[in-house]
């Protein structure tokens, strides 16, 4: 164990998948990405996963970190925190990396962490006093929309923007209505990606998922996946839009629509259905997954056309020892992680 400057001591949490569930959902900023779930499907790809957390002097955990890591040559260590840390952000000094390092008894150890919680400047101030640096390329979205579910679905409708609404009500005229498709195929899906990404380029991002990795999601999240669908008269998908649920906040998973369906609005009939499932299902908000003004404005425009309010992410963040091996773990890590 190692006492850091704030009181806060730091050890490595050996609890079970559903003691971590609880711990980590009782704290603030907690998302997908840092569920019990997600590491065991990252697992499937070849991560291997560990978990911190941080206790204050009357033993109540104030700030909690599930690590991904990859080992690398003379003992080194690359280590990705999707979404992470969370809850108290002014206890991630000096000791966190400290105890990583000694669990996982590397010599070399680089870490990049992608917080989710609110920007804040105070909380930058907080991470470069504790020897953090801010990532000068990033890995994941730096902001997100969210979509609140608070209301019945005329007032969510009468929050969406007139073109939104106006797409939404050509979208039903397709011959065949969205539904909820319980029993998802991932040959489909990864299918329905690849016709996708041909059609659509974005710069700097493959669109493609493979069958395997769809597959993780679909055997690890069971349940907790919502898939909707609409099809053409073939029974061919026009779009699939799926969400997973935990507690009552929901993620914006996949969103597929294909050329033809890009024709007769099929992303707005399969959106509305998720967001009314959702609702139905007592959530209370839809993260919708990740922005990205700039090389994926139709997207951008999709979302926030839903009413949802934009939030600058505290975004990445990265810190080595020995302090040197920083710049150039950093060109490495989106290899890594991918």
């Amino acid at each position: 164990m190692i006492t850091s400057q704030t009181q806060t001591t730091w050890r490595v949490w050996t609890g079970t998948n559903d003691e971590w569930h609880h711990v980590a959902t009782s704290l603030d900023n907690f998302n997908l990405y840092q569920s019990a779930e997600w590491s065991v499907h990252k697992g499937n790809s070849g991560w291997q996963s560990c978990r911190l957390v941080a206790s204050d002097p009357q033993s109540k955990i104030q700030c909690a970190a599930q690590c991904l890591y990859r080992r690398g040559p003379l003992n080194s260590v690359v280590t990705w925190i999707p979404g992470g840390p969370i809850g108290k952000l002014d206890f991630l000094d000096n000791s966190f990396i400290s105890a990583l390092k000694n669990h996982l008894q590397s010599k070399l150890i680089y870490i990049r962490s992608s917080i989710m919680s609110a920007s804040s400047e105070r909380t930058a101030n907080q991470l470069s006093n504790n020897g953090w640096f801010r990532a000068h390329t990033t890995i994941g979205a730096l902001a997100s929309l969210m979509y609140e579910l608070g209301g019945d679905e005329q007032e969510r409708l009468d929050r969406c923007s007139s073109n939104w609404r106006r797409n939404l009500k050509r979208s039903s005229r397709n011959t065949q209505a969205a539904y909820i498709w319980d029993s998802p195929s991932a040959q489909e899906i990864s299918n329905a990606y690849s016709n996708m990404d041909e059609f659509k380029r974005v710069k700097g991002v493959t669109l493609s998922r493979s069958v395997e990795e769809i597959q993780s999601v679909i055997d690890v999240f069971g349940d907790k996946l919502l898939c909707v669908r609409i099809d053409d008269v073939d029974g061919n998908p026009l779009a699939i839009r799926a969400a997973i649920c935990i507690n009552d906040k929901a993620w914006d998973f996949i969103a597929i629509t294909t050329p033809a369906g890009r024709k007769t609005y099929a992303s707005h009939a399969v959106f509305w259905l998720m967001a009314n499932t959702c609702a139905q299902r007592a959530m209370k908000q839809i993260d919708l997954s990740g922005i990205d003004i700039k090389n994926n404005r139709g997207v951008y425009d999709f979302k926030k056309g839903t009413g949802a309010r934009q939030i600058d992410f505290q975004g990445e963040w990265e810190i080595s020892q020995p302090k040197l091996l920083r710049p150039f773990a950093s060109r490495l890590i989106a290899q890594r992680v991918k």
